[in-house]
């Protein structure tokens, strides 16, 4: 009887000590799930930048030089690209002559006539009457190339532009001539003063061609993609390189309302990027919109990245959670 007695108290204390060691365990295990929530990512959306740039060439050119490639770092106003300049410094050069031809044409509007005067300006007219027609049969030239395929619009434009200023020389020397022939009157020399006017514009228009050759950067960052390789041509608002402030980015996200009232802007948060091997960075709320979306009960949540990291780019999926 005493043994029996003395087994059931055995028993007894051995279920007394499994139950205190299961509530132990009951009570880690709890605390480790509220650890874990304490961390858990709420939100999540997609990295963007407040300072990015596409840069795009204002003229139709051949690539000659590209100072840069993904990923390199560039500050604002380094030169990223060079044109070619052969065709648009030739533009240049043919409007300072007829420039020239123009203010020359406007002087001797303005002064005396004489023999000599004549005979100049009757070679220049046919200087000018070759210049033209030597453009004329270029531009005839490149438009069959281009109509078979064999020359680009580009340079059909080139040859244009040619013709148009060897033109307009041709018609200033015409004038000209006819000027010293008849004698001078204030309506010629009105008109010669307009050819002076037209000649600077277009001068004004070449080089400011010339300077597009040269392609430089809006924005300091680092290149995030290239679209166009040396010895291709350049096609005028085409996209040829992007450029991303990595120093500058943001997380916009969608939390709930319940979520969304706990958070405050100024607080600090944990930034999780999976394409970065999911590891984390430091940022903080910078805003909270106060206006729901109209299409659920979620509220906008800008997360601005404190860390900085030139491998993280906009496009990227990114997580966030509480500190």
């Amino acid at each position: 009887m005493k043994k029996t007695a003395s087994l059931c108290l055995i028993a007894a204390m051995l279920l007394t000590g499994c139950s205190f060691g299961s509530s132990n365990q009951n009570a880690n295990s709890t605390a480790n799930v509220q650890k874990s929530t304490s961390n858990k990512f709420i939100m999540g959306g997609k990295i963007a930048s407040n300072e990015q740039a596409d840069i795009m060439s204002k003229i139709s050119a051949k690539v000659t030089d590209i100072s840069v490639d993904v990923g390199s770092s560039v500050k604002e106003g380094d030169v990223v690209i060079k044109l070619d300049t052969k065709d648009l410094q030739a533009q240049v050069d043919q409007a300072q002559a007829a420039v020239n031809t123009a203010k020359a044409s406007l002087v001797n509007a303005q002064n005396t006539t004489r023999p000599e005067q004549i005979e100049e300006a009757e070679a220049s007219l046919e200087s000018a009457g070759q210049t033209y027609d030597t453009a004329k049969k270029n531009y005839d030239r490149i438009k069959a190339l281009v109509d078979s395929g064999a020359e680009t619009q580009a340079q059909l434009d080139t040859a244009n532009q040619q013709l148009a200023v060897a033109n307009g020389q041709y018609k200033n020397a015409q004038a000209a001539l006819e000027m010293l022939k008849n004698g001078p009157t204030k309506s010629s020399i009105d008109v010669f003063s307009a050819q002076v006017d037209q000649a600077n514009a277009a001068l004004k228009t070449a080089q400011v061609a010339l300077s597009n050759a040269t392609i430089t950067s809006p924005i300091s960052g680092s290149v995030s993609a290239k679209n166009i390789n040396v010895g291709e041509m350049a096609t005028a608002g085409a996209k040829l390189i992007s450029i991303v402030n990595s120093g500058n980015l943001y997380v916009d996200s969608y939390a709930p309302v319940d979520i969304a009232n706990k958070l405050s802007v100024g607080q600090g948060v944990i930034i999780k990027v999976s394409e970065r091997d999911g590891k984390e960075y430091k940022g903080k709320v910078s805003v909270i919109n106060s206006k729901l979306d109209t299409q659920s009960t979620d509220v906008l949540v800008k997360v601005t990245i404190t860390d900085k990291d030139p491998k993280l780019e906009p496009g990227m999926f990114a997580e966030i959670g509480l500190e």
